[in-house]
């Protein structure tokens, strides 16, 4: 069950735990762990990307793991994550396991305890804006082994709440 406090609050926490940090690197697990509480995921379904403009992918940040194995191309057109990215909109998907998208990431354990990694089932997505920019993009997810058990829809309140989240991401990224 979520948090019930007003997303202001978690903006305040959130802000807190990126000025603790360093770089940002510092403050990804502890921004996961607001997300997590906002959203009553686990912090492993929370995903941060930051945009390389160079390059022209998506860098994974967070979860760890991803980070040391993964990107994407901008120009994918499977990744929900880059699409998030050029098109600067918000997305919310409650059957994201039936739709065609860029699996491939599912598929790696996260943590030596997790036996097989779940595949996603509903996601959130929403670009990180700094200024009139977007310099990554937050995925909320929720995570089971098949479409009856991986807990509530996300809402139109919860996008929001995301992109609020994200606007204090935005500041530090």
């Amino acid at each position: 069950m979520p948090e019930s406090r007003p997303i202001s609050k978690f903006c305040q926490e959130l802000e807190q735990a990126l000025a603790d940090a360093e770089a940002i690197e510092g403050a990804l697990e502890p921004a996961a762990g607001v997300l997590s509480r906002v959203f009553a995921v686990q912090p492993d379904e929370v995903a941060f990307f930051k945009i390389d403009q160079e390059k022209g992918i998506l860098r994974f940040m967070w979860p760890d793991r991803l980070k040391k194995i993964g990107f994407l191309p901008l120009s994918s057109h499977d990744s929900l994550a880059a699409r998030t990215a050029r098109e600067k909109k918000l997305f919310v998907e409650n059957s994201f396991s039936s739709k065609r998208h860029a699996s491939v990431f599912e598929k790696v354990k996260l943590t030596p305890q997790q036996e097989t990694p779940q595949p996603i089932q509903k996601i959130m997505s929403v670009p990180i804006p700094k200024g009139k920019e977007v310099v990554g993009v937050v995925q909320v997810s929720r995570k089971a082994p098949d479409k009856a058990s991986p807990g509530p829809d996300f809402t139109k309140d919860d996008l929001r709440d995301l992109l609020e989240l994200a606007k204090t991401l935005g500041r530090r990224f």
